[in-house]
């Protein structure tokens, strides 16, 4: 009888030390990066459609112009980064006009990175958005160092408006 107290008190202590203590090893799985980009005329109307000729971004010398969200690829069970390309995604309707938004991704958050990313406007203007992550910590707290510019400035995150253009 003391024999299986003392081995139930063991397995009991043992089963309160956490994985960190015993030296475990932690899974961490990057979310993918995407980026949003918003864009009006001078009058405050959205430029932005499924069909925008000329559109296109260029990332790791890859150019995507604009596709439809229906066009995509098809959605998969596995979230694993996988570049849909660059989506004119509904965002919502007023005046029964329907307002879109830019989206381009995925890119692989776990991969260290330093891209500029080339937005090429129908009227043949560009902006460059700078995407650079490195220095992925995995672990208990995970941690990566992530930063974005845009035309050479710093900008907070994957959102981007950009305003008078046509």
């Amino acid at each position: 009888m003391k024999r299986t107290l003392l081995i139930a008190l063991l397995a009991g202590a043992m089963s309160a030390v956490s994985c960190e203590e015993l030296g475990g090893d932690w899974i961490v799985d990057w979310t993918p990066v995407s980026i949003y980009i918003n864009a009006v005329d001078s009058e405050g109307n959205s430029i932005i459609s499924p069909d925008m000729p000329g559109m296109s971004l260029t990332f790791k010398g890859v150019e995507y112009p604009v596709q439809d969200v229906e066009s995509a690829r098809g959605a998969t069970k596995a979230y694993l980064a996988i570049i849909h390309g660059l989506l004119a995604v509904p965002q919502y309707e007023i005046d029964g006009k329907t307002v879109y938004q830019l989206v381009f991704g995925e890119i692989d958050g776990a991969a260290d990175m330093d891209e500029d990313i080339v937005l090429t406007w129908p009227d043949g203007s560009r902006d460059t958005i700078h995407y650079h992550c490195s220095d992925h910590r995995e672990g208990r707290h995970p941690t990566c160092k992530r930063s974005w510019k845009l035309n050479g400035k710093a900008h907070d995150g994957g959102i981007f408006s950009f305003t008078g253009k046509s």
